[in-house]
């Protein structure tokens, strides 16, 4: 009798031993394809944003928070708590920007820079914390602290103008976050434009083409000012000043949370956007006022015309010679869909870990199980040994048995895996969204109380770039999945009565007939 029909034979006549194995295989089959397709699904789900979306890489240049290397600093300036120093190491500039535009594939840029703590004298922001502490300090007669440094009535006229080339190629307005909704947008080559919000407009009674002043205070000068003499803004010591022109109105399209602790220029309503050159104008006088004028440290966006392409084209931009690019970052965009890729990549982790711990179950069920399966034929394969039966054909049977049922438990996993891996997957998404909704609402801090709790609130009132998340994943069953899947479990399978039968086959003859 070939082994082929001696496998079939065994497998009828010991239908208890089979129907167990089939059955262990089965639900292990089931959830290693499960688990698979759901992968697959978080996988293409990712894929489906990253296409969508993920059409730019950002190039930021990495610079030592300290001054102390001698090699990549040098003092320009020695203004009393002021120092200034030039950076001399790699940065983000035009020529860069030149030669990472000339390789194939990239289609346009946006270099930025936010020039913090902007002076407006005629605005009135969106309230926040100065204009709290303002009001704290008004009822309580006096200033909040022994020294009297607070000077919250200058704090709130302070702002972060955010400059760049091409507003429309900002997160914020790409993801819709902010809307344009009057007026022109910042482009390349445009000077002294800016954008404000509809809620900071309607505030001042201002409309596009109207004139908003901006300025840079000199600090060493004001530290030495009283508190009577800040409050003139005749007297106050200014490094440059600028007009800008209105050129557009924009909207905040979502909530954002604040209160009381909430920064005036962390708010969106008061966030202000202006062309990169006024920007660098700006920087350069105020800065010249302490030492040098210096080039502001950019970043820059880069944007594909295949985001399929996107790392491909990222390996062209690191393979530009003459630049050393260990001294840059350059990473995908994903801050336009991180909030959407979040609960994906959740997912993807926890099912990967499934996947790896069901792996390790699967190993240690079937050693149990196939242990009992062979050990009890011990006597059958002595007496197969016996008439010269050969210890390749005897294991040749085994794992034909194996494959048999194994073959039965995956055309019974596909079927239980094609009705309910989209039901899994989509639960499973569905969950992980919710947490993840949950967490922010949970873990705002309303009163910190240490420096840790400051950090974390500070987060919780950033601005969030929102995109359409992924509702549905498409966890659709393939024989690929099947193929792979089934291939896995056979190599399994096979190992565990490899170990097995090598245990028998080293027993003794008597041993076994006995």
């Amino acid at each position: 009798m070939n082994i082929l029909k001696r496998a079939l034979f065994y497998l009828k006549r010991e239908k208890i031993k089979s129907m167990l194995l089939f059955l262990t295989l089965t639900v292990i089959a089931s959830g290693l394809l499960n688990g698979m397709v759901v992968w697959k699904g978080s996988r293409n789900g990712i894929k489906e944003l990253q296409t969508t979306y993920g059409n730019s890489f950002k190039v930021t240049a990495i610079i030592p928070k300290t001054a102390e290397d001698k090699r990549l600093w040098e003092k320009t300036g020695d203004q009393p708590g002021y120092p200034q120093y030039r950076y001399k190491g790699s940065k983000v500039d035009d020529e860069l920007i030149r030669r990472i535009r000339e390789v194939e594939g990239v289609t346009a840029y946006c270099k930025e820079y936010t020039l913090l703590s902007t002076y407006l004298p005629e605005i009135d922001l969106i309230d926040g914390l100065y204009t709290y502490m303002e009001k704290e300090e008004e009822n309580n007669g006096g200033p909040l602290d022994d020294l009297g440094l607070t000077t919250p009535w200058l704090n709130k006229k302070l702002n972060g103008l955010r400059g760049c080339t091409d507003n429309t190629l900002l997160p914020y307005f790409r993801s819709n976050t902010l809307e344009l909704i009057e007026g022109d947008p910042i482009r390349e080559g445009d000077k002294y434009q800016i954008l404000i919000s509809d809620q900071v407009a309607k505030d001042n009674q201002l409309e596009v083409g109207d004139q908003i002043r901006a300025a840079r205070l000199y600090y060493p000068a004001l530290d030495k000012m009283s508190r009577e003499d800040k409050r003139k803004e005749e007297n106050l010591p200014i490094t440059v000043e600028s007009c800008f022109t209105i050129a557009g109105i924009f909207h905040v399209n979502i909530g954002q949370y604040i209160n009381e602790w909430t920064v005036e220029e962390d708010i969106a309503d008061n966030f202000m956007f202006i062309d990169i050159d006024s920007l660098t104008e700006m920087y350069k006088t105020d800065g010249a006022k302490y030492g040098e004028a210096l080039d502001p440290l950019y970043t820059a966006t880069f944007f594909v015309d295949d985001p399929a392409r996107l790392d491909e084209i990222i390996a062209a931009v690191k393979g530009i010679p003459g630049v050393n690019w260990s001294d840059y970052d350059i990473q995908v965009e994903t801050s336009l869909f991180e909030s959407a890729l979040q609960p994906l990549e959740s997912m993807n982790r926890l099912v990967t870990f499934l996947i790896v711990f069901l792996l390790a179950v699967c190993l240690l069920f079937l050693i149990l199980v196939l242990r009992i399966w062979i050990g009890v034929r011990k006597k059958e394969i002595g007496i197969l040994i016996s008439i010269g039966e050969t210890k390749g054909r005897i294991l040749g049977q085994m794992f034909l048995e194996g494959g048999v049922l194994l073959f039965a438990a995956l055309i019974l996993a596909a079927g239980i895996t094609a009705c309910s891996a989209e039901r899994i997957g989509n639960g499973l998404l569905d969950q992980m969204s919710y947490r993840d909704e949950k967490a922010s609402q949970t873990d705002l801090i309303k009163e910190p109380t240490s420096m840790e709790e400051v950090e974390i609130m500070n987060e919780q009132f950033q601005l969030k770039n929102e995109v359409d998340s992924v509702e549905k994943l498409p966890c659709r069953l393939e024989v690929s999945e099947i193929m792979a899947g089934g291939v896995l479990l056979y190599a399994i399978l096979g190992l565990v009565v490899w170990l097995e039968s090598g245990k028998i086959f080293r027993t003794s003859l008597n041993e076994l007939t006995r």
